[in-house]
C-alpha cells in the first residue's frame, strides 16, 4: 500500500502545491482498504474539512491517478472507483452493486509482465488485472429475485 508520503511525493514531483486539502486527501487515501468512488472520498472528508470541495478532491484523485500514483477504475456509469493498491493483483468487479474487491491470490503475473516485455520490449512497473461479474451476494439476490417471479407467475 502506499503511503501518505508516496502521495504527497508523486503530488510534489507533479509540480503541485501541497494544500491541506490535497494532504486530506491523500491521507485518506492511505488510510483506506477500499477502492473509493469521489464521492466516498468527499463525503468523508466534508464532516471534519468543511472548506474542501468536490472540486478539490476530484482534481487531486485526477492528479493522482496521472502521475500513476492511483489507478482509476471504471465500472460503468457514475461508478467510478480509484485503486491505492500498487501491487499487482486482480480486481473483481460487480456488475450489480459495483462493489470491487482485490483477489492477491496465485496468479501468475510475472508471468504476464515477462511476455510481455519479451513479445512487445513493454517495461511494466505495476498491474492490476479487472474481471468483471457477479459477486456470491448479488448471485443470490438475482436467484431469490427470480424464485419470486416465478412463484408470483404460478400463482396467477
Amino acid at each position: 500500500m502506499h503511503t501518505l508520503h508516496d502521495y504527497l511525493n508523486a503530488l510534489k514531483t507533479g509540480g503541485y502545491r501541497i494544500t491541506d486539502q490535497r494532504r486530506a486527501v491523500c491521507d485518506f487515501l492511505a488510510a483506506t482498504p477500499t477502492h473509493p468512488t469521489p464521492s466516498d472520498v468527499y463525503g468523508a472528508l466534508s464532516a471534519t474539512h468543511p472548506e474542501i470541495s468536490r472540486a478539490t478532491v476530484y482534481n487531486t484523485l485526477n492528479a493522482l491517478r496521472d502521475l500513476g500514483a492511483i489507478v482509476e477504475i471504471s465500472v460503468g456509469g457514475d461508478h467510478t472507483h480509484y485503486d491505492t493498491n500498487p501491487e499487482p493483483h486482480v480486481n473483481l468487479v460487480c456488475l450489480r452493486c459495483g462493489q470491487v474487491v482485490d483477489y492477491a491470490g496465485d496468479v501468475p503475473l510475472a508471468v504476464l509482465y515477462e511476455t510481455v516485455h519479451a513479445q512487445t520490449g513493454f517495461q511494466a512497473v505495476s498491474a492490476q488485472v479487472q474481471m468483471v461479474g457477479f459477486c456470491a451476494e448479488c448471485q443470490t439476490r438475482k436467484r431469490d429475485e427470480i424464485r419470486r417471479q416465478l412463484q408470483a407467475s404460478a400463482t396467477i
